[in-house]
Formats: structure tokens, C-alpha cells, sequence
């Protein structure tokens, strides 16, 4: 129906969770309406994030950096931790603002139906 290279892109967007085929097509016609240079900010933003991104090495949120602002930050409580399943929980517990412990994230979630244990965390 589109050329190959617009139908690569709808389909690419469409693995994006949550994002079904219309808003995947929706999204790529914004992207190419607009100016090039914003297309290339864009995709220079997910190289950057994807070839930096790593896990702390104290709490296992992501950061670009060995350990994140959090577990860096001198004025956090090192006796109250918060266990989180993904990063995103994290930016909710701290949009609340009153909490001022650290955290541990599980990176995913015990589901035995999935066959995922304690191991697999």
C-alpha cells in the first residue's frame, strides 16, 4: 500500500507496546510530515538512550552512568528501600515527592504461569 521504507516504519512502530497499527501509522506520518531535522533528533535520542543505558550497579534501575542519581544521592535514607518490579515504578513513588529512601528493581515479576521464579530475576 506505502512505499517499503514507510511500510518498515509503520511496522517497527507497531512493535512498540501499546501502540496498534493505526496510531503506528499515525505516528509515522507526524515523523515524516516534519522536518528532517526533528526525524533525526529523534532517532539520534533512541541510538544515544539505547547504546548508554545500563543497569545501577547497586539498585538495577537504569541510568547512563554507573550508579544512578539516586543511590549517588548522599541525603537519601540507606535504611528504608523500596522493591520495585520495573524503573517506571520508581518514577511514580517520586513524583509523589515524600519518599526519600532508595530502591531495589526486580527487573520483572515472579509469575509461575510464565514460568518465571526467583531465578529469573
Amino acid at each position: 500500500m506505502y512505499a517499503d521504507s514507510i511500510e518498515n516504519l509503520v511496522t517497527e512502530l507497531s512493535k512498540l507496546p501499546g501502540i496498534g497499527a493505526k496510531t503506528a501509522q499515525r505516528l509515522a506520518f507526524y515523523i515524516l510530515k516534519g522536518p528532517e531535522s526533528e526525524a533525526k533528533k529523534l532517532a539520534s535520542a533512541i541510538v544515544k538512550a539505547k547504546e548508554l543505558m545500563r543497569f545501577c550497579k547497586v539498585c538495577y534501575n537504569i541510568t547512563d552512568k554507573e550508579t544512578c542519581d539516586i543511590c549517588a544521592d548522599s541525603r537519601r535514607d540507606d535504611i528504608t528501600l523500596i522493591i520495585v518490579e520495573e524503573p517506571k515504578d520508581i518514577v511514580s513513588i517520586e513524583k509523589i515527592g515524600d519518599y526519600r529512601g532508595k530502591y531495589h528493581v526486580l527487573q520483572g515479576a515472579i509469575s509461575p504461569i510464565d514460568g518465571v521464579g526467583p531465578e529469573e530475576l
